[in-house]
């Protein structure tokens, strides 16, 4: 599934919020690192923020976050074990904002783009019937709800809280 090779020099060429995305592979790379092999000085949070900050800044995309996804979705894929609340939310908040910006998947990173959020559906359909927190609960609904082009469920089940939800139910049942 990985589009542009993670040492391809056309990286340089792609966008992210601050300039050209030649520091993403590397970004990419240390997703797969795991928890017990990786260096005190570099937690993966630290990962996550520049990811975020740089592909998804503000609600913004660019072309470097659709060709980032793939490679974000096969990281979880290839390993498992490795499955946090990020490698579905990123994702999903990328296509999110795309469509409501209505930006065209870049003809660079397709098809392999749609095929990674058809790959991330599957695995949200494996795992949704296992326990989890209610925001990973609404992170693997919101991938089922885009890979059905239900893109007001999943900017619903993207933008409310546990609380929030809870709130309205009652709201709606007039409790």
């Amino acid at each position: 599934m990985a589009l542009i090779a993670l040492d391809d020099p056309r990286w340089a060429e792609l966008q992210h919020a601050y300039g050209a995305a030649d520091d993403i592979p590397e970004l990419l790379v240390n997703l797969s690192i795991p928890k017990g092999e990786r260096a005190d000085d570099d937690p993966i949070e630290d990962t996550w923020e520049e990811l975020w900050s740089s592909l998804c800044h503000q609600g913004d995309v660019y072309s470097a976050s659709f060709a980032a996804v793939p490679h974000i979705v096969d990281a979880l894929l290839q390993q498992p074990e490795l499955f946090m609340f990020n490698f579905i939310e990123l994702p999903i908040t990328i296509e999110i904002e795309r469509r409501e910006a209505e930006i065209s998947v870049p003809e660079l990173v397709e098809p392999e783009y749609s095929e990674a959020f058809q790959n991330l559906a599957r695995f949200a359909a494996s795992v949704i019937l296992d326990k989890h927190d209610k925001s990973m609960s609404s992170a693997l609904l919101t991938a089922l709800a885009l890979v059905h082009e239900n893109t007001g469920v999943a900017r619903m089940l993207g933008q409310i809280t546990a609380y929030e939800a809870d709130e309205a139910v009652d709201l709606f049942l007039n409790r």
